[in-house]
């Protein structure tokens, strides 16, 4: 059996997992990531990396990797339906969550990194740091680092007192399309709203639709949806979309779950990020991006630590829990914007949308900030 009590032990081998695997290893920290599944592989659905999800990146030498395996638009244009509301810069690399993925995973494995596939864990035993597998193998690790996703076996038993995520109500569509329309375009309407931006050179387009519905789908992104229900639900949206949905091969569609903020992100030997600390509606495009600030805040802090990890979960802690709440509670407020009905609450969202910089202020709290700056300010404040 190998020996991995010098490692950290990374649950989960998705963007928090593997971007913290990098994170350490450019180091020289040991790290291994424990993965459930038999290969590393991300749901083929689109993510935007806005400007403080790239800097981490930068700074992992992976930015001539992200631009070339994705597609940085121009400007984003907003309308309601068919309405123009807003036109703005688009700062965001757009691509496809496997290529990131791949991306990931492949500095991972050229930093030496090791990753155990078919693990899926069972029991902890704190006390011991020993982790206990389903394939009946267990390891003794330095310390325990939660990247397992919204239906997390760590924050459950060990954080949430066995709460499982529950339904916020909305519902989600997906697809692939092609379209040679180069912007990223968001529409809002009554109880709904679609997101759709180029990933690549290749005129492939990635859409998500957002429906406020107390239909409870299944949280999994591998659930197919049809083709016929998702033009009923956009159907009074605008007319470009028709050729849109019908030039996607494949339709996906499901729910989304959410669980409340914690007041505390770390407990003894245990470190919680990415969607198992604070899963995120998909209303300012940032879940990925706020895994990515987790991962790279926790390495970075073990490298200017020394693996001290009593100080690094406290300054892990001052880091992040504010900074994820806030953009947790700020993506909820986006929805409730977005859906708005009342036809006359929509004439003042929009007339507010036109003659204020409303959206553009929560994206750049959003976008602006830069996690290398923070960690370096926070240990020598």
């Amino acid at each position: 059996m190998d020996d991995f009590s010098s490692h950290i032990g990374i649950i989960g081998g998705g963007i928090a997992g593997f971007t913290l695997g990098c994170t350490l290893k450019k180091y020289g920290i040991n790290t291994v990531i424990f993965e459930k599944e038999s290969m590393a592989s991300e749901s083929g659905a689109g993510i935007s990396i806005s400007p403080n999800g790239v800097i981490p990146l930068e700074h992992l030498d992976l930015m001539d990797d992200l631009k070339s395996n994705s597609y940085k638009s121009q400007k984003g244009i907003l309308k309601y339906k068919s309405e123009l509301l807003l036109e703005m810069p688009s700062p965001v690399y757009s691509m496809n969550r496997r290529d990131l993925m791949h991306i990931l995973y492949k500095k991972y494995k050229d930093l030496g990194g090791e990753v155990l596939f078919d693990h899926e864990l069972t029991s902890i035993e704190v006390a011991t740091k020993e982790l206990f597998f389903s394939n009946s193998n267990s390891y003794k690790i330095n310390h325990i680092v939660a990247c397992d996703g919204i239906k997390s076996f760590i924050r459950e038993n060990f954080f949430s007192k066995g709460l499982p995520p529950t339904y916020s109500g909305y519902s989600a569509w997906r697809g692939f399309a092609k379209s040679d329309n180069r912007n990223v375009e968001i529409y809002f309407g009554p109880n709904r709203h679609l997101v759709s931006y180029p990933i690549n050179e290749n005129l492939e387009r990635s859409f998500t639709g957002i429906v406020k519905t107390k239909n409870q789908e299944v949280e999994s992104w591998k659930e197919k949806g049809s083709h016929e229900n998702l033009v009923k639900d956009f159907k009074d949206f605008n007319k470009d979309l028709s050729s849109l949905f019908g030039s996607a091969k494949e339709i996906y569609k499901w729910g989304i779950f959410i669980r409340p903020p914690l007041k505390s992100i770390t407990k003894e030997n245990i470190t919680l990020m990415g969607d198992a600390a604070h899963p995120m509606v998909p209303f300012l495009g940032q879940g990925g991006c706020m895994a990515i600030e987790d991962a790279y805040t926790f390495g970075y802090l073990c490298h200017e630590l020394k693996c001290d990890f009593i100080n690094i979960q406290k300054n892990y802690q001052l880091l992040r829990v504010e900074r994820n709440n806030k953009i947790q509670q700020m993506s909820l407020m986006q929805g409730r914007l977005n859906h708005i009905k009342n036809p006359f609450l929509v004439y003042l969202r929009n007339q507010l949308i036109k003659k204020t910089g409303i959206v553009s202020k929560r994206l750049k709290t959003a976008h602006t900030y830069d996690v290398h700056d923070k960690v370096i300010r926070e240990l020598h404040s």
